[in-house]
């Protein structure tokens, strides 16, 4: 776009970011600007609005826009994470599988485990994570609905036209870390090769277009049922459980070797939601504030 005979672009970042566009008495800025030969124009701290780049060449505007976005991916990145992509599990057999699980492992092995039922997943809280997203405002949350939907159209709606609906198996415990005897997140397994194809096809989308940075080359699907960050709240929320200080763990083996290869029973996938972390809806699962029918 040329303006005033000089190439011009605006793009949106988040007002949280400006600093760190900005930098230390304006040093990453101007490094920018030298580096490219362009203008950059940051709206005020506080203030909601495009950043502007100019300059006389559209390569030094197109580089300077790409290094902007860079510095926010990176930025972004080292947020905590405000939602996630999950697919509810809310079929009536894994609801009543994982309650009477929760009970045999409460009431059976109480003196192994030391946990308390603060530790379980909420059963009206069940679900899949496929990637988790850090969005900043209400720019950003629009933007992720609107990429979900754009993987409806491209990803999803031709896979399920080549394989039929989803159907997916909760079968089996693994554990995240090397150590079965201090194990801090236990999960159930998930079988779906057509699954692991949306999940890995839609984390790509979103990676190329911005909104989270690549950590595996696949994505874990897991089903969370205990979590020990979470001790007390009952809430495990996301699936790429974030490591921090304080973390107890706890001895694993022996729910491993008798309920390793339980059945949590079957389920049709029929909705992706965009969920917002820490958050309650009127059906007990997360507040949506983005979802595909499939």
């Amino acid at each position: 776009m040329v303006d005033g005979g000089k190439f011009q672009t605006s793009f949106h970042v988040p007002s949280a970011f400006f600093a760190m566009l900005i930098g230390a008495k304006g040093a990453t800025r101007k490094r920018l600007e030298t580096e490219t030969k362009t203008q950059i124009l940051v709206p005020k701290q506080g203030t909601d609005g495009d950043v502007i780049v100019k300059g006389p060449s559209r390569k030094g505007v197109t580089s300077c826009r790409q290094r902007i976005e860079l510095i926010v991916l990176g930025a972004r990145s080292k947020q905590q994470f405000t939602h996630f992509l999950s697919i509810p599990l809310n079929s009536e057999q894994i609801r009543v599988n994982y309650a009477k699980f929760r009970e045999r492992v409460l009431t059976e092995l109480p003196g192994v485990f030391q946990l308390d039922e603060s530790l379980f997943q909420r059963v009206e809280k069940l679900h899949l994570t496929l990637c988790t997203l850090s969005l900043m405002d209400n720019e950003d949350r629009a933007r992720a609905a609107q990429l979900l939907r754009d993987c409806q159209e491209t990803i999803v709606g031709p896979i399920l036209e080549e394989y039929g609906p989803i159907e997916i198996r909760l079968v089996g415990l693994e554990y995240m870390n090397d150590d079965p005897h201090a194990v801090d997140v236990l999960y159930a397994k998930v079988e779906s090769d057509v699954l692991q194809q949306v999940a890995d096809r839609t984390m790509e989308y979103f990676v190329a277009n911005g909104l989270m940075q690549r950590k595996y080359d696949r994505v874990k699907l897991h089903a969370t049922l205990i979590n020990s960050l979470f001790r007390g709240n009952g809430e495990i929320v996301g699936g790429d459980e974030e490591r921090r200080g304080g973390r107890v763990t706890f001895d694993a083996v022996t729910i491993l070797r008798e309920f390793g290869h339980f059945e949590f029973g079957t389920q049709r996938v029929s909705e992706i939601h965009l969920s917002q972390r820490y958050s309650t809806a009127c059906d007990g699962f997360y507040e949506a504030t983005g979802l595909i029918k499939l």
